[in-house]
């Protein structure tokens, strides 16, 4: 039997398939684009685990940790130090050789990690481990936007891969924003009832 007459088979016994049943492979490009809206959308989530800290009831944030300073106060310290500590390490990183090698497994152990830590910190009971978790937190989703836009550069589309991320970046973050202005006025609403 040819390759041709091996097609002809192959196509007769789909089409007597039922739909469902029919699997159809991605070409190149389509994968490239599934990539790219998988990376700009998973980028775009990172807004809203970060911002939630920021909106925790008064009670948790307004809690003493050391030296006067308040849980509040304490996160911002450690979100803000959390992405100036990582910028260095994640330049580096991002132009290693092992990430060139693990670009996406690396990219995705990233996401989950940051997610994770900060979402499991910040249900622990002591204001240290929220405090750090929301440092290690940060200091992992600083690598993000540099290696996802390694990860995508290189390709014919890369500019338009990029403008999506953009976008998202851009919406995340007001959307982000928004959720946590919206859930804090409707807590305060609530609390003062």
């Amino acid at each position: 039997m040819s390759s041709s007459d091996a097609e002809v088979a192959c196509c007769a016994s789909q089409d007597d398939a039922p739909l469902l049943r029919r699997v159809v492979a991605p070409s190149r490009s389509q994968w490239e684009w599934i990539t790219s809206i998988c990376c700009a959308l998973s980028y775009a989530c990172t807004y809203f685990w970060r911002y939630p800290a920021f909106v925790l009831p008064p009670d948790v944030l307004d809690v003493p940790v050391r030296g006067g300073f308040t849980l509040r106060s304490c996160i911002s310290f450690a979100f803000i130090g959390g992405f100036a500590a990582a910028k260095l390490p994640a330049a580096h990183f991002a132009s290693s050789r092992l990430f060139f090698r693990h670009r996406r497994t690396l990219l995705l152990s990233l996401i989950t990690s940051s997610m994770l830590i900060e979402g499991a910190g910040l249900a622990a009971p002591h204001p240290a481990a929220k405090v750090g978790a929301v440092f290690a937190s940060a200091f992992l989703s600083s690598f993000l936007w540099g290696c996802m836009l390694t990860y995508l550069e290189g390709r014919v589309t890369t500019e338009r891969h990029v403008a999506l991320a953009t976008l998202c970046l851009i919406y995340a973050g007001n959307a982000s924003r928004g959720a946590l202005v919206s859930s804090s006025s409707s807590s305060s609403s609530g609390s003062s009832s």
